[in-house]
């Protein structure tokens, strides 16, 4: 086996993006169970790393880190994150490792519908390619993480989680269609979300439409996010961190997608998770990060889909 003493690994952002290195995390602590293991991120996201068992240190990013990073003298690097920011602040004179995005093909697609994405790496396994090249006995297989996780006193019981935001408005599945399908559940839905005024307005419209729901939008952080997550029966959600965290903890998961799609990397890994989209409507993706507003003013990608489909596939899963 390879002598690596110290490790940094760097992804500065987002949500989601930071919960699919978990797997990444995973592989690196098998290969490497006495290696010091650094994380390098935005100090918003610090929390979120530390939900991660075999991170050691977490080293919050700025502009002028790269001469601190220098005297940590890391055997190597892996750049998770590739761009201008990080490639700033790499060490000096280390062996790098970046995962290989392929955004380029992603533009392509979006912006000219030419697909060079037909056989999609999943996100967390371009991660888990960064490792192989710098050991090739790295396994490439997602895995779910054993988690840090808080529990709190917002819940008990039987409910399910219900995360009906999402950052942009081309992945949020209508709040109007959540009651639709959610009205008669028998089963009590709580309501998860940032503390920012979209996910606020949408948690609150939920909450006094949908009879048994708890809205702890903007209460929770990461770790009792993922405790409530973890003690759910199932999850319904958008294409958002929620739903790769609630993959990373193994539930039961229904997601809407909208804008994206699955080329982009970022399709659900378990064989128990339930996708609802429409296939081939010719807009489709207009974003490989979602949008503002729909370019076409129909929002077709989530106006389309079968809301009855979805309430019969959570019924079900209710009994």
């Amino acid at each position: 086996m390879i002598d690596v003493k110290k490790i940094l690994v760097i992804r500065l952002s987002s949500f989601g993006d930071i919960v699919l290195t978990f797997p990444f995390l995973n592989e690196l602590r098998r290969l490497y169970p006495d290696t010091q293991i650094d994380y390098l991120v935005k100090e918003q996201y610090s929390e979120l790393v530390r939900l991660h068992k075999f991170v050691d240190n977490i080293i919050s990013f700025s502009d002028n880190l790269k001469d601190n990073l220098n005297k940590n003298n890391y055997d190597v690097v892996f750049d998770l994150q590739a761009n201008f920011k990080s490639s700033r602040i790499i060490p000096s004179n280390r062996k790098v490792f970046n995962v290989r995005k392929e955004t380029w093909k992603k533009h392509l697609l979006v912006y000219t519908k030419i697909n060079l994405l037909q056989e999609p790496i999943p996100v967390y396994r371009k991660y888990l390619n960064a490792l192989k090249e710098f050991n090739s006995t790295a396994k490439t297989e997602f895995s779910n993480s054993a988690q840090k996780l808080s529990v709190t006193d917002y819940v008990s019981g039987k409910y399910a989680v219900l995360s009906p935001s999402s950052k942009h408005f081309t992945k949020r599945f209508p709040k109007e269609f959540y009651v639709d399908i959610l009205k008669d559940a028998n089963i009590k839905f709580v309501l998860t979300g940032d503390n920012n005024h979209t996910d606020k307005e949408i948690c609150g419209y939920l909450v006094q439409n949908l009879k048994n729901s708890i809205n702890l939008c903007g209460k929770l952080s990461y770790s009792e996010l993922a405790g409530v997550l973890k003690d759910a029966q199932f999850v319904v959600c958008n294409d958002s961190g929620v739903f790769h965290l609630a993959e990373a903890l193994g539930k039961k998961t229904f997601v809407t997608f909208g804008s994206t799609v699955r080329e982009f990397g970022f399709f659900p890994q378990l064989a128990t998770t339930e996708v609802f989209e429409i296939l081939g409507l010719k807009c489709r993706p207009c974003s490989h990060i979602g949008r503002s507003k729909c370019p076409k003013a129909h929002f077709k990608c989530m106006n389309m889909i079968d809301n009855e489909l979805i309430k019969k596939r959570i019924m079900r899963c209710e009994e």
